[in-house]
């Protein structure tokens, strides 16, 4: 199918982000029936190991070469500016090998943009191109595309919402959702997501906890790295809270409060922006993030014991992400098995697969239902998936915020203080990568975070381990994964 065709009302309506996000000319998209694969329309992604003279000739007929992903300068990791990160510290940032993984991942633009899209010129140069086999760093085929578009990713695009449903206001609990910082033994936890809200009243004991840094995203026209803006309370021209405002804080404490010998480093990436208003640049919002931008942050900040990425995205034709792959090579190469890299399976109730979390080397979390009987209504499943635990009415820390939210009625005014209950992938996702922490610290230091994962998959901890099977979505006999009852 060409891009950007209308997409059948059967189908559902769409969540408001994705009707804003499949609106802004710079991108462009693919819809099946199944997912809806979502592009830079300037930009295409290039394994330049397995491109062929042929391939390299028609490439740059139509395209300029940016860079590698190996060498496209990028400015130091900056702390997001808080009276409460005084005296915090960084680790330095991971600079990848000039000559390794990434620099094999190539970056082109486009020529004439408004006359090609990324979509169609992928499928064409493909011709020419081919797809190349390669190993994972645990020994798995993948075939991987040497031409792609650059994807970009929105937490759902479904009709279901950002990310499956609007959050719903909670009161606090009578005990102390997150404890106080422990000194010894601890592990961190570095969170790819939206970014992290300080409120106030604060949540002291989690806000101790967390440092927050500034994401980036790459601007191809100049050749560098931008800063990401933070998250905030953002809100339509209807005054309605976005969908992915609090995102980040509610991953947060929830991995704090399953997981009490933790540190949190939070990586806010949601600077993509999508106008809301005639061309007024304060009348924009963050709403999505590209594959390049997401898998470079997972390498950067990859001195972690886990890395929670919180993006699940389709990709053209099904190929693996190309720069996901890289980057999972890259930090294999260099930590071994000392990171667990985790990522939700996505909520479009598919059994398509959704990147990064189909990744040999990236364990891939579906969700159950509250009762944990079977799969949650929204979340995707299938067997590229590693696990499923309950995703469905999860409580955890939220934003201060008097009124209406994305994907209610404008009318409902919501009172939030501090708390709420949330539907999706993404907060199924954390609970694992939680377990996995607690596990190494308590280990103090014997045990590997990916032996960690090893363990808690396998039923050898305190964590409860049972399969459950679902065939509502890939038919009978149905795929069955181990369902960790975890929070």
């Amino acid at each position: 199918m060409s891009p950007n065709q209308v997409i059948p009302v059967e189908n559902g309506a769409l969540s408001p982000i994705a009707e804003r996000v499949l609106n802004v000319e710079r991108l462009t998209h693919d819809y099946s029936h199944d997912g809806i694969v979502i592009a830079h329309n300037a930009e295409l992604i290039v394994r330049s190991s397995a491109l062929s003279a042929p391939a390299r000739k028609a490439l740059r007929q139509v395209a300029d070469r940016v860079g590698s992903l190996a060498s496209i300068r990028t400015p130091a990791t900056k702390l997001v500016r808080s009276p409460r990160q005084a005296g915090r510290k960084l680790e330095p940032d991971y600079k990848p090998d000039p000559k390794g993984p990434l620099s094999r991942v190539e970056i082109w633009r486009l020529k004439e943009p408004d006359t090609r899209n990324s979509i169609d010129e992928s499928r064409r140069l493909r011709e020419l191109a081919g797809e190349e086999t390669v190993r994972s760093p645990s020994g798995r085929e993948l075939v991987l595309p040497t031409i792609s578009p650059h994807h970009a990713s929105i937490l759902s695009p479904s009709g279901g919402g950002c990310p499956a449903a609007p959050p719903r206001p909670a009161a606090e609990r009578d005990e102390p959702f997150v404890k106080r910082p422990i000194d010894k033994p601890i592990a961190k936890v570095t969170v790819l997501d939206s970014g992290y809200i300080w409120i106030d009243p604060p949540h002291q004991n989690l806000d101790d906890r967390v440092t927050v840094v500034h994401g980036q995203w790459l601007d191809t026209e100049r050749r560098r790295w931008q800063l990401d803006e933070p998250d905030g309370l953002y809100t339509d021209q209807a005054g309605e809270l976005d969908g992915i405002s609090g995102h980040g804080t509610f991953i947060a404490g929830l991995i704090s409060h399953i997981a009490p010998h933790t540190r949190l480093e939070v990586v806010g990436l949601r600077n993509q922006e999508v106008e809301i208003g005639a061309l007024n640049p304060q009348e924009q919002l963050g709403l999505f993030e590209t594959e390049v931008a997401i898998a470079h942050a997972m390498v950067r900040r990859c001195h972690a014991d886990v890395i929670q990425c919180g993006f699940a995205f389709p990709t053209l034709d099904d190929y693996p992400s190309v720069p996901f792959a890289a980057a999972m090579e890259e930090i294999r190469e260099k930590r071994g098995d000392q990171v667990a890299v985790v990522a939700p399976a996505g909520n479009e109730a598919s059994r398509r697969r959704y990147w990064p979390a189909a990744l040999p080397d990236v364990i891939g979390v579906a969700s159950t239902n509250r009762r944990g009987n079977g799969r949650a209504w929204f979340s995707n499943w299938g067997n590229w998936c590693d696990c499923c635990t309950r995703g469905e009415y999860v409580y955890s820390t939220f934003v201060n915020w008097d009124g209406p939210i994305e994907g209610e009625s404008p009318t409902d005014i919501e009172h939030f203080r501090g708390w709420a209950r949330w539907d999706g992938t993404s907060f199924a996702a954390p609970k694992v990568s939680a377990a996995i922490a607690e596990l190494v610290a308590t280990s103090q230091g014997k045990t590997s975070p990916v032996e960690a994962w090893n363990q808690l998959r396998s039923g050898a901890t305190k964590v409860t381990v049972r399969e459950l099977t679902d065939g509502t979505l890939s038919g009978s006999p149905g795929v069955t994964l181990p369902y960790l009852q975890i929070g």
